[in-house]
C-alpha cells in the first residue's frame, strides 16, 4: 500500500512542478512580447519571439489601450496520455508596459534647436 501511495504523491508533485515551470515560461514570454511591442516591432516579430520563449501550445493576446500594452500568454498544462489522472489546467501570465515614444529617424522630425 505504501509504494502505490508514494508513486501517486511523486506523480502529483512532478505535475505541479511542470505547472509552475509553464507559468514561469509564460511570464517570461509575456515580458519579451511586451518589450518588443512597446518598441513598435511588427506583430510577426513579437509572435515569433513569444513562441520561442513560451511553452508548447501557448497562445498570445496583445491589447493596446490608452498608451499601455497588455500582453497575455496562456498555455495548457497536462500530462500526455494521462488526462484522466490529472486535472486540465491553463496557466496565464500578463505583462503591461507603456508604449515607448517613436524614435526620430529623419532630420525633419528632430525638435527645433536654439536659434
Amino acid at each position: 500500500m505504501g509504494l502505490p501511495s508514494l508513486f501517486v504523491v511523486f506523480f502529483l508533485a512532478a505535475w505541479m512542478l511542470a505547472a509552475v515551470g509553464a507559468q514561469a515560461r509564460c511570464a517570461d514570454a509575456a515580458r519579451v512580447g511586451a518589450r518588443l511591442a512597446a518598441r513598435g516591432e511588427a506583430q510577426s516579430t513579437i509572435s515569433a519571439a513569444v513562441t520561442r520563449a513560451a511553452p508548447r501550445g501557448a497562445t498570445l493576446r496583445l491589447h493596446r489601450d490608452a498608451g499601455l500594452l497588455d500582453v497575455e500568454v496562456s498555455a495548457p498544462v497536462g500530462a500526455a496520455g494521462l488526462g484522466r489522472l490529472v486535472p486540465a489546467l491553463v496557466v496565464t501570465a500578463h505583462a503591461i508596459t507603456p508604449v515607448e515614444p517613436v524614435a526620430c529617424t529623419t532630420p525633419d522630425c528632430a525638435p527645433p534647436g536654439p536659434p
